[in-house]
């Protein structure tokens, strides 16, 4: 005759060996038995999940708190699909791996999808490292190595399925991440107790971006485009826009909203520090100002009038020169298309300039999250409305356009 004891004991033993503290199925149980498992249901030592409840009955992704009598009809008999867990409560007298704090929480019956947030310097570990690679995508993220260094020892399978961006609630705005649990366990020893070393103690008063749950917990599409995203897909339309005009390309280069085509460094700032600050600037600056193309301006075409390249005195022109020159030709509008377009474009030069030409210390400084975020509205703003200009010419009407960048609506920062 079966006892309480030897069906638990299957129960937690098939948990805990299993390869993501998987739960074990009704039909695979060497010691089923109806009576005792609703026993076991009743002292609050297991739980049930069926197909009924869950899409993926085999990993408890959250806590559900399902009827105690919802679950025993769930497993009636041992031909239903439904999957076995032990609680909380029955993991209790369990000993530990304690040199793995992620697994050991696991071991304690933990929800797969817990998330844990830490702080963000943990991710300028794998930013600063070139033998790996974070593929950013605004309200996540993921970190795996480069193929080259998979089999180096040092880094021993330091891959991070996904994190999510997430802020800490307070009067300034501040960013930290999100990852679950189940990835965490996933790591080498080492490797879980440098993360944990990361580990905010304010866990309650961080948020996750909603994205990150609506992609990977509910599987749907975020339809929030990144500023990023937004301001690369316009400079696309700008180059077209000038194909059609009859003109040479505004921007000697473009580039795509793949994490692999994106230049290197375009994205949110992680650690908020003024080299940080600076670095990115200058890829910035790269992008839209040092990218302008003098050919654009320096020829003819229907409805457009070109300029010199030199002043009067035979000094070349720089580029926002020429630029702000062209515009007042050859766009007939009451905006002020400096202050629309120019000054954004000026400003980045500008600051682009300071550690340039200036010894500069580094410094923390939590403000420059909002600071990043303000140039990158300002520089999207210019260049959306570059796009919007061009789009009165003639020849540029049938260029293109995609939908959310003509709305304008849900690009966002994160």
């Amino acid at each position: 005759m079966l006892e309480k004891e030897n069906v638990l004991n299957e129960i937690i033993e098939y948990y805990l060996a299993s390869h993501d503290f998987n739960g074990l199925p009704i039909y695979q149980m060497e010691c089923y038995d109806y009576k005792l498992l609703c026993d076991l249901i009743d002292d609050g030592l297991i739980e049930v999940l069926s197909e009924k409840d869950v899409i993926n009955p085999h990993i408890k992704g959250f806590d559900l708190d399902i009827p105690l009598k919802h679950q025993k009809n769930n497993i009636s008999t041992n031909a239903n699909y439904s999957v076995l867990y032990p609680t909380r409560k029955a993991l209790e007298p369990i000993s530990v791996d304690h040199n793995h704090p992620y697994t050991a929480i696991m071991q304690k019956g933990e929800a797969q999808f817990k998330i844990i947030f830490f702080n963000i310097e943990i991710l300028e570990r794998y930013a600063n490292n070139p033998k790996f690679l974070i593929m950013d995508i605004g309200y996540r993220g993921n970190i795996y190595p480069k193929d080259e260094f998979c089999e180096d020892k040092t880094i021993e399978d330091e891959y991070i399925k996904d994190y999510g961006m997430a802020y800490i609630d307070g009067d300034v705005f501040e960013r930290s991440i999100g990852v679950f649990i189940c990835d965490l366990a996933k790591l080498k020893s080492q490797k879980q107790m440098l993360w944990k070393g990361f580990e905010l103690s304010n866990q309650d008063a961080c948020k996750i971006n909603p994205g990150f749950v609506q992609n990977l917990i509910f599987g749907e599409w975020v339809t929030k485009a990144w500023i990023f995203h937004a301001l690369i897909d316009e400079m696309i339309v700008i180059n077209k826009q000038c194909e059609n005009m009859g003109i040479p390309k505004l921007f000697n280069k473009t580039f795509g909203t793949h994490f692999s085509k994106m230049p290197e460094g375009y994205r949110n700032i992680l650690l908020p520090t003024l080299k940080n600050y600076y670095d990115f600037v200058l890829v910035l600056e790269k992008l839209v100002v040092h990218n302008l193309s003098y050919k654009t301006f320096q020829k003819s075409a229907p409805y457009i009038g070109d300029i010199t390249r030199y002043d009067e005195s035979g000094k070349e022109k720089g580029s926002l020169t020429m630029f702000e020159e062209w515009l007042r030709k050859n766009i007939r509008t009451k905006e002020n298309l400096t202050e629309i377009i120019i000054k954004p474009l000026r400003k980045i030069r500008s600051i682009r300039q300071k550690p340039a030409h200036e010894l500069t210390s580094n410094r923390y400084d939590i403000y420059l999250y909002q600071k990043q975020i303000d140039l990158m509205n300002d520089t999207y703003s210019a260049i959306r409305a570059i796009r919007l200009f061009f789009a009165n010419h003639p020849l540029a009407k049938d260029v293109q356009v995609p939908e959310y960048l003509i709305s304008g609506k849900d690009i966002v920062s994160y």
